[in-house]
């Protein structure tokens, strides 16, 4: 089952679109700060046993392109892109690997995602460690991402404060469901071999007003 859309893009916020109501409050001292953070995004999960039915490989590929801006400042645009690779034998209840890498250095040329979210692609190479060893290995990814259902859009809004710091924020989420299909390699092995299951090609906004903030 589809997890629902508005979830999916809000967890864009957990490793990709960085940005923190707190991090922005700390930005801040006893005035009026308002921060704006947007762009387009990719998610894409692979899930495949091998012919044991011991070995499950699970592999997360996620990618965006944000923007974010300091009123009255200029905006400052990025490319991020991460992914992790869980390796688990069931039949002996061992890790074989757990490796997870990030760049926050795509060109134009590696992300690519259209105006209207129907087509996406990510062709890079990542640095990826271990978390067992702490070994680093490259890992290429070559992943294309084609828009399936209707855009969905999801909005909220919060008002918190911290510590005396009060926070206003509002988010703004829109995105397709999508098939993703590609190759996530380390030159020997193919952490992708079946379909996806769940993918997405999305775009979200999200606007600070930091008040007051020490």
């Amino acid at each position: 089952m589809h997890a629902p859309m508005g979830r999916i893009l809000s967890s864009a916020g957990l490793g990709l679109l960085l940005c923190s109501s707190l991090s922005f409050a700390s930005a801040a001292s006893d005035r009026v700060t308002v921060a704006n953070l947007r762009g387009p995004l990719v998610n894409a999960w692979f899930s495949s046993m091998d012919g044991t039915g011991c070995v499950e490989t699970d592999t997360f590929v996620t990618a965006n392109r944000p923007t974010d801006q300091l009123l009255p400042g200029r905006g400052t645009t990025t490319g991020i892109g991460a992914v992790n690779i869980f390796v688990y034998d069931s039949c002996t209840d061992s890790v074989l690997l757990d490796a997870v890498g990030q760049t926050d250095s795509l060109g134009a040329a590696e992300l690519q995602i259209s105006r209207q979210l129907d087509q996406a692609s990510l062709h890079t190479t990542i640095s990826a460690t271990n978390i067992a060893t702490g070994d680093t290995f490259d890992v290429t990814v070559d992943i294309e991402w084609v828009g399936t259902s209707d855009i969905t859009r999801e909005h909220s809004n919060s008002n918190d404060r911290y510590s005396g710091c009060h926070v206003l924020n509002r988010w703004k989420g829109s995105g397709r469901e999508a098939d993703a299909s590609g190759v996530v390699t380390d030159g020997v092995t193919n952490f992708t071999p079946l379909a996806s299951q769940f993918n997405e090609i999305g775009m979200v906004i999200d606007g600070f007003e930091v008040i007051g903030c020490a």
